[in-house]
């Protein structure tokens, strides 16, 4: 009897092994799946934010030598970040159209995840490239830098700083001159 209660306590032993090591298997996910950060969630989080704190940024606008000011409403937030916001960058529909490298940039303190979309995709996507920048201390998103191609002859970039400011340059791409520049500050 003692020998029959010690073999069924191994058995359910076993079994309970068994089954953690086939749950752990299935939950696993590729490595590339796992670390792709989705920006596109990330900007609508933060918008979200600015609208909770109830806060207009200070909007201001420069072209052609001639700056402006302003308080932005927030129901234009995404009004004016709309180029940066669609298509939207998430790991369903990107991931494997860009090549993401992580590496630690002693030069700013920061672990930065950089994703370049390959070239075969340059057709399907105006998205040229993306960095999300996140210190090691706090594990917290300190930057996100995007790269958008908006015409033949033009790119937009966002530096997005989280919960503070954004600030989106438009550049011609024949003379690398800055054609507009757009600085949104929730931060004041």
């Amino acid at each position: 009897m003692r020998n029959y209660i010690f073999f069924l306590i191994f058995i359910c032993i076993i079994a309970s092994c068994s089954q953690n090591n086939s749950e752990k298997s299935t939950s696993t996910k590729p490595e590339s799946e796992a670390s792709f950060f989705p920006v596109g969630n990330y900007l609508l989080g933060d918008i979200a934010f600015i609208k909770q704190i109830g806060i207009s940024p200070k909007y201001i606008h420069s072209k052609n030598g001639k700056s402006d000011s302003s308080f932005l409403q927030l129901q234009n937030i995404e009004t004016n970040l709309s180029d940066f916001l669609s298509p939207m960058i998430d790991s369903i529909g990107m991931s494997s159209w860009v090549k993401e490298s992580k590496f630690y940039d002693e030069s700013i303190a920061s672990f930065t995840l950089s994703y370049d979309v390959q070239k075969d995709y340059y057709e399907k996507t105006t998205w040229r490239k993306w960095d999300v920048y996140v210190d090691p201390e706090s594990q917290k998103v300190d930057r996100i830098f995007l790269v958008k191609n908006i015409s033949d002859s033009t790119i937009a970039q966002l530096t997005w700083i989280p919960k503070s400011y954004a600030k989106i340059v438009i550049i011609n791409n024949q003379n690398s001159s800055v054609v507009e520049e757009k600085t949104f500050n929730w931060n004041y």
